[in-house]
This record gives C-alpha cells, structure tokens and sequence, in this order.
C-alpha cells in the first residue's frame, strides 16, 4: 500500500513539475511575443514620426518656394527712365528724368512749378510721357500752338516736329503720331505687342497687320525701342 501511494506520490510531483515548466514556457514565449510587439510599434512610431518630419520639411519647403515666386511676380519690372525737355514758362527749364508712368504735370512739377507768366490753360497736364518729349508752356498772350511735341496727331506734324514714339510704351493716342497710323492701325500695333512682349526691333512693326515696308519706311524716323 505504502509502494503504490509513493509511486502516485512520485508521479504526481512529476505531473506537477511538468505543468510548472509548460506554464514558465507559455508565459516566455507570450513576453517574448509582446516585447517583438512593443518593439514593432515603437519602430513604426519612429519612422511614422520621421516620415511626418520629412513631410513638414518638404512642405515648408514647397510653401518658401510658392511665397518667394508670389514675390517674384509682385516684384515690379524695373522701367527704363525716360529724358524730356521742358521748356517755356517754367521755373527751372531743362532735361528732365521721369519715369513711363509719368504725366506732364509730373515732369512740370520736376521743373521747378509754373513760372507767374504761364498760360496753364493750353497745357495737357493730365498727356502721358515718352521719350524724347518736348514740352512748351506758352506765356501768357502767345500765340504758338505748338505747346507740346507731342500733341500733333497728323503724320505731317508728327514729322517736322520731330518728335519720337516709344511703341513699347506709347497707349492708343501717342500711337497715332507715328505718321500714317490712325486709330486701327494703332490699336493693331497695342494688340500685337501684348500678345508677343516687347517689339525687339522696328522692322519687327510689319509683322502687325496693316504695316508693310513702305509704310514702316515712313515711320521709322519716329520710332522709339528705348
């Protein structure tokens, strides 16, 4: 009797032995599978914050590139100046620097103000600039007509005055003192130029529509790149 209780005995503690070693294996192996599990997440974590970090970089990047080109659109061209006579019933005749976007009250201005003695009532204070530009400001009781050269609209007057037009610059009006240019022709020679840019050189005036040589012939001596 005593035998067969300590063979029980012996197996039962073996059987108890063993459950222990299967429960410390099972419990190993789920810590090691939870610890490949926290170490998997910490790694997606790190390259999800990395590739988070890449993606501001690129993106402030992406946003200094957009505001420095907004800049560079918003930068203004830089416009040549353009250099004017003003003569007459000024304080301070001379040759004079303004810009394209300058009217004739501005270049007035640059000449010192109208002298006691002028007529402003024959002046055009509000007539845009272009190169080469005479303006005259007539006294009072003068009869010259010719207060500015560019204010002939007719190619004969246009010619013995002399006078030069900037077709990079000059609007519909101006554009019609190059000799033989009316209304059509001059709207014709804006259009060309906003849709191809500046003209690059005057023969470059005939690919406009209603301009041929002979016609340019005529023009040229009135002509203005600059």
């Amino acid at each position: 009797m005593n035998k067969r209780w300590m063979k029980k005995k012996v197996w039962l503690i073996i059987l108890a032995v063993a459950v222990l070693v299967l429960l410390w294996l099972l419990y190993q192996h789920q810590t090691k599978i939870r610890n490949e599990t926290q170490l998997e997440k910490s790694e997606q974590l790190l390259s999800g914050s990395a590739d988070s970090k890449s993606q501001n970089a690129e993106q402030t990047k992406q946003t200094k590139q957009t505001k420095q080109t907004k800049q560079t659109k918003q930068e203004p061209q830089r416009i040549e100046e353009l250099i004017i006579d003003v003569k007459g019933a000024v304080r301070k005749p001379g040759i004079y620097h303004v810009q394209p976007t300058d009217r004739v009250v501005d270049a007035i201005e640059q000449a010192g103000g109208f002298s006691r003695q002028a007529d402003r009532d024959k002046i055009n204070l509000a007539q845009k600039l272009v190169d080469a530009m005479v303006i005259y400001v007539p006294k009072h009781g003068e009869t010259e007509q010719n207060v500015l050269a560019e204010s002939s609209v007719n190619a004969a007057g246009s010619q013995e005055s002399g006078e030069m037009v900037h077709v990079n610059t000059a609007d519909e009006q101006a554009m019609q003192n190059l000799p033989g240019v009316g209304p059509a022709k001059a709207k014709a020679i804006i259009q060309y130029r906003d849709e191809h840019g500046p003209f690059k050189s005057i023969d470059e005036l005939t690919n406009v529509s209603g301009i041929g040589d002979k016609s340019l012939e005529k023009m040229k001596p009135n002509i203005s790149l600059q």
